[in-house]
């Protein structure tokens, strides 16, 4: 049985919806990060943003990844500060939360070495990837404790589908 399960999917298939449905009825103590995409923080350009899953979820400079369409060099050395701060204030928990990973941490060596020593940890993680999960992040679809589950329209509302991801955790 794998300690750790990501889902995966289409963009707007609903991902984040069941992850925060599951955290709904997530009985333990969750820790972990979310990233989101909005227009609060610039008004007229979307920009994503990484936050503390305790925190509050207001847009600022402190918590910018980056603004879509103008990722740069300064994108990795933000993930690793940022993403390695918010991942090393988690380890009081029974599930940690990854929502989500994709491509723009490609070149962040450190973060993605962070995401790969928790996957050997003892605290199961429940995350999502960005489609093609496989070339994003091969190392967290190939790791033997980690199980993937694709989201379509067919299962993404199904009950038995947050019934077993909750019962592995």
């Amino acid at each position: 049985m794998a300690r750790h399960i990501f889902l995966t999917g289409k963009k707007q298939i609903g991902k984040s919806t069941l992850l925060q449905k599951i955290l709904k009825n997530y009985q333990g103590t969750a820790d972990g990060f979310l990233t989101v995409r909005t227009k609060e923080y610039l008004g007229d350009q979307y920009s994503v943003h990484m936050y503390h899953l305790t925190e509050s979820r207001d847009p600022n400079e402190q918590n910018l990844l980056f603004v879509c369409g103008k990722a740069n060099e300064h994108t990795a050395d933000t993930f690793n500060c940022l993403g390695c701060r918010i991942l090393s204030m988690c380890s009081d928990c029974s599930l940690l939360i990854m929502d989500e990973l994709g491509p723009h941490e490609a070149k962040a060596a450190l973060f993605r070495e962070e995401i790969l020593h928790l996957l050997d940890g003892q605290i199961p993680v429940l995350g999502v990837l960005q489609e093609p999960a496989e070339a994003c992040w091969p190392e967290i679809v190939n790791h033997p404790n980690v199980e993937i589950i694709t989201l379509s329209e067919s299962n993404r509302n199904n009950s038995s589908l947050c019934e077993h991801i909750l019962s592995d955790f």
